[in-house]
């Protein structure tokens, strides 16, 4: 079940966010400045997935999700509960 992430750089505070949803609609959640500009959009199953895009694509050191990674309770794929709590292959949630 593929999402949209976007990739947005703010000049302002010289800062990055990866939001699933649109900037435009989570600036003041992000913190997003007026300056702040679209860099790409990345299609992925799970918000680690995206960040794991996003940071190769930067150019930054590996990404590593927050916690251990734990059977999905629907289906059995490895989730990161303590990360999205997003399931890659169900789209179960926690």
């Amino acid at each position: 079940m593929k999402k949209i992430y976007e990739a947005w750089e703010d000049p302002g505070d010289n800062s990055y966010a990866l939001s699933k949803k649109s900037a435009d609609d989570m600036r003041g959640k992000l913190g997003l400045g007026p300056e702040a500009r679209l860099l790409y959009q990345i299609e992925a199953d799970s918000f680690e997935e995206a960040a794991a895009i996003h940071t190769l694509r930067m150019g930054w050191s590996p990404y590593c999700p927050s916690g251990e990674a734990e059977p999905c309770p629907q289906c059995g794929a490895n989730f990161y509960p303590e990360g999205s709590g997003e399931c890659w292959r169900c789209g179960w949630q926690q």
